[in-house]
């Protein structure tokens, strides 16, 4: 890590104290060599002063355990049928996976107790079938885990649930870390798995997906992904639908996945939004400095004309950022008055770490939007080392300057920089 890096995990701090996660482990992530160092990632978090609640999946370890017993499974995930031999393998291979978590916890000092918070009953006959004792999730015991939570007890949630009767039935966990989530207003829910979550050539190079958006990829990869990361993925969807801020699906076997998920713009993995992750608006006078900061480097590369806070903000009006998490990673400027004829976009600039990502397209788009309601009927860019990408959004080269103000083209003739002329009518 750089020194620098620290910046932008300070400013996650504040945003994440006192919020309430749900990570959801998978049972074959509880069986890798960094299932220590996640445990000890929930340490970091809990020293910010995030309340951690985690769930824990066990169909690996109920498979092995029904392998080593000679008994045939009816199903291991908490999905379809739980036949009474499946139930008894079941539930000794999640007490003592729980058992394991809470020795782990124990190890790295962490005060932890597992929590009977699933109030289930049985889901019954689905498609003409007696799912036996599998369960259906009633409600949680939010009573139980807020009490942990504020003794600073990290509660562990095992997939099993008790109906009203005392019986116990087998739930499946990414269907209790969602329930969980919903029931306590949870900020986020992390789904750790074994793999990078691949949703193939419908993800269209994607990451970050709002509820709408993930929903049509929940159709489009119905068939062909593996079955528990479709489950996130359905799961992940309607929590953001119930309240969930943001859930996030990362590789568990990548040792600094956790963090790197959390404190990061971007994240490692894929994550389904609720709220205004990303979003262009105007730039306050609170922006400057950092707009001045992020720009810096720009300035001594020679991508753009140097600009002083005074300069900024004598023309705020005409600046807009690019927001993500609350974190400016863009900028663009629209300069020209109501009465122009053009406007130039200007200042247009995302953090090194945020190209490619179609950002430095939407400021542009939001900046086209600017000029058209100040009357203008087409825009310019002088460029240097942007030709390329400004021609790809359907800007010309120009040779003559007239729709350049005389203002304008003074400073553009003392710079010396030699910059390109790009015009786009705003009629195309």
């Amino acid at each position: 890590m750089k020194y620098g890096d620290l910046r932008g995990i300070l400013q996650y701090v504040p945003q994440f104290r006192g919020r309430t996660f749900v990570v959801a482990l998978d049972g074959d992530v509880l069986a890798t060599r960094n299932f220590p160092n996640i445990l000890l990632d929930l340490a970091v978090l809990r020293s910010l002063n995030v309340r951690i609640v985690l769930v824990h999946g066990a169909a690996r370890q109920i498979r092995a355990l029904a392998e080593k017993r000679g008994v045939p499974l009816s199903n291991s995930d908490g999905t379809g049928v739980t036949d009474d031999a499946t139930l008894e393998v079941s539930l000794d291979a999640i007490t003592r996976l729980s058992n394991s978590v809470m020795q782990n916890l124990t190890a790295i000092r962490v005060r932890a107790a597992t929590a009977n918070a699933v109030i289930a009953h049985p889901a019954g006959i689905i498609g003409g079938v007696d799912r036996q004792h599998t369960g259906t999730i009633d409600r949680i015991d939010t009573g139980v885990l807020e009490s942990f939570l504020d003794q600073e007890i990290l509660p562990v949630v095992p997939p099993i649930g008790y109906d009203g009767s005392g019986r116990t039935l087998r739930v499946n966990s990414d269907a209790v870390a969602m329930e969980v989530a919903i029931s306590l207003k949870a900020s986020k829910i992390i789904f750790l798995t074994t793999a990078d979550p691949d949703f193939g050539e419908a993800a269209e190079g994607r990451r970050q997906f709002d509820a709408n958006a993930a929903e049509a990829l929940r159709l489009a990869v119905q068939e062909s992904v593996p079955p528990g990361l479709f489950s996130k993925l359905r799961h992940a969807i309607r929590a953001c639908r119930e309240g969930v801020a943001r859930v996030h699906i990362v590789n568990g076997k990548r040792d600094d996945a956790l963090l790197a998920e959390l404190f990061s713009n971007e994240g490692v993995g894929v994550m389904v939004f609720a709220d205004a992750y990303r979003k262009v608006r105007p730039a306050t006078r609170q922006d400057v400095d950092e707009m001045l900061l992020m720009m810096r480097q720009a300035v001594e590369d020679e991508m753009l004309v140097e600009r002083t806070r005074e300069e900024i903000l004598n023309r705020l009006t005409d600046y807009a950022v690019m927001e993500i998490d609350g974190n400016i990673v863009g900028c663009v400027a629209v300069h020209g008055d109501p009465e122009a004829k053009a406007c130039e976009v200007a200042c247009l600039y995302t953090k090194r770490a945020h190209e490619g990502l179609g950002y430095g397209r939407r400021l542009v788009a939001e900046a086209e939007k600017m000029a058209r309601q100040r009357g203008a009927g087409a825009v310019f860019a002088l460029s240097t080392q942007t030709a390329g990408f400004f021609e790809r959004l359907g800007y010309r080269r120009q040779s003559g300057l007239s729709i350049v103000p005389d203002e304008r083209r003074e400073r553009w003739e003392k710079s010396g920089r030699n910059a390109l002329l790009l015009v786009k009518d705003l009629g195309d």
